[in-house]
């Protein structure tokens, strides 16, 4: 897909966790890990003090965390508000609900993740060797703040992601595919979880499809019903929670095999 590279650096961010490539998910064999399974999981993640990476958030202090969070978000209403200055009409209050219901999503996350997830960790993503400590909360949290600040950005420069008009066809079947499987991994993580955590689980889902179909109409406003974009844009969205979800997924189980221990 030749998107325009706008946005990408945002998932930079992502990078500079350390966090493994998630959308090519390797089981390791019994004979590969010289540690036990536990209830069929990855045993890596309980053995919490064997040798492994740390990331960013891993090592970041509460202050430095709170710091940077503060200052995405301060960009993030500069970047908004500069972009809201140049748009009219429908297009100006598209936008506005398309960031309220970013908001609503944001929060709902925050929401959600600060149950148990706000807390030093060690996951696997069941690639045995590819163990990380850090912090699944601050993860999601800055990666959804850098995600969204690049959008805005991009889109007050006039850029919006496209792709080769040969490749539309296929990539709409891939953004259902995606669609599909997105739906699959957030059900995984409500499998793995107690009830009492369910309740905000979802409600952080629903936000997440709330803000979708809000982007989507906003983007619509601004460039008609233009395939390209619509699908291209949609398809960067899903992964990026394809992305955040599965990561999400990985401090479930830790949780998970947590709990049974």
């Amino acid at each position: 897909m030749k998107a325009e590279r706008k946005r990408w650096s945002a998932l930079l961010i992502v990078l500079t966790l350390a966090l493994v490539p998630m959308l090519q998910v390797v089981q390791a064999s019994a004979n590969d890990n010289p540690l036990n399974k536990t209830q069929n999981w990855e045993a890596a993640a309980v053995y919490y003090h064997t040798p492994c990476d740390e990331t960013e958030t891993f090592r970041m202090t509460e202050e430095e965390f709170y710091r940077r969070k503060v200052e995405l978000e301060e960009d993030l209403i500069i970047a908004y508000s500069r972009y809201l200055s140049t748009l009219r009409g429908e297009e100006r209050e598209a936008l506005k609900k398309s960031q309220k219901a970013w908001i609503d999503c944001y929060y709902a996350y925050i929401d959600m993740l600060l149950q148990v997830w706000d807390s030093n960790i060690k996951v696997d993503f069941e690639v045995y060797g590819k163990e990380r400590r850090t912090n699944i909360y601050r993860d999601i949290v800055l990666v959804m703040l850098g995600n969204r600040i690049d959008d805005l950005t991009c889109w007050y420069e006039g850029r919006f992601a496209r792709m080769e008009e040969s490749a539309l066809a296929e990539k709409q079947q891939e953004l259902s595919e995606n669609k599909k499987q997105l739906q699959v991994d957030m059900g995984l993580c409500l499998y793995v979880t107690t009830e009492n955590y369910r309740q905000k689980m979802m409600a952080a889902h629903r936000a997440f499809y709330a803000f979708y179909d809000a982007e989507q109409a906003f983007l619509r406003a601004v460039c008609g019903d233009n395939a390209n974009v619509l699908t291209t844009e949609g398809l960067l969205q899903v992964q990026r929670m394809s992305y955040v979800t599965l990561l999400h997924y990985a401090g479930c189980r830790f949780y998970h095999i947590e709990r049974e221990e």
